[in-house]
Order: structure tokens, then C-alpha cells, then sequence
């Protein structure tokens, strides 16, 4: 899957859980099918520019917007806020199981 169609899912799936949508209610919205929808959204198919155009009509919003990169930027950012918690998780959990087995000993 290549930056476009990444950019076109996650602002697709934003947009409509802003809208608090479910993929049923947009594809209802944009004359589509909810599996067709999960398909975009999860990155397998990419959609005619019609379709594009319906998508964004049923997300009250221009087709334009639904290529907007800065989405990708906050996902790499909150992936790597997610790594450097995780990071931190582990070492703190490493430094208490060390404490532990000291004072067990």
C-alpha cells in the first residue's frame, strides 16, 4: 500500500468517526456497500474517482480533503509516542522485577 492510498484510508476512516458514522451509515450515505467501504478503509482496494467524490459528498466535506497529508504525520507521530511508552513500559517493569528478586533474595 503506497502514501496515497494510506492517506485516502486513514482520512476516509477520520473523517467518519468524527462524524460518529459507522461503515455501514457512510457506505448507506455514499451509495456503496460496508464491506466495500472496510476495503478502502483497510487499504486493499482503491476507489474510483466517482466513488472518491461520493465518499467525500456523504463526509460533508471535499474529495480534496480526503488527501490530506498531515494525517499521516499525527499517525507516525502516535506510533511513535505508542513505541516510546512501550519502551518505558518495559524498562520499568524490567527495573521493579529487579527490585523484587533483591529483596527476595
Amino acid at each position: 500500500m503506497d502514501n496515497l492510498q494510506i492517506c485516502l484510508a486513514s482520512n476516509i476512516k477520520k473523517y467518519r468517526k468524527e462524524l460518529h458514522l459507522s461503515q455501514e451509515k457512510l457506505a448507506e450515505k455514499a451509495n456503496a456497500s460496508a464491506n466495500y467501504i472496510a476495503l478502502i478503509e483497510n487499504g486493499k482496494y482503491f476507489p474510483s474517482l466517482p466513488m472518491i467524490q461520493q465518499i467525500a459528498k456523504a463526509l460533508n466535506i471535499e474529495a480534496l480533503d480526503l488527501f490530506d497529508r498531515r494525517t499521516l504525520e499525527y499517525q507516525d507521530l502516535d506510533k511513535l509516542r505508542l513505541k516510546i511508552i512501550e519502551n518505558l513500559t518495559d524498562s520499568v517493569n524490567s527495573v521493579f522485577t529487579d527490585e523484587i528478586s533483591k529483596h527476595n533474595n
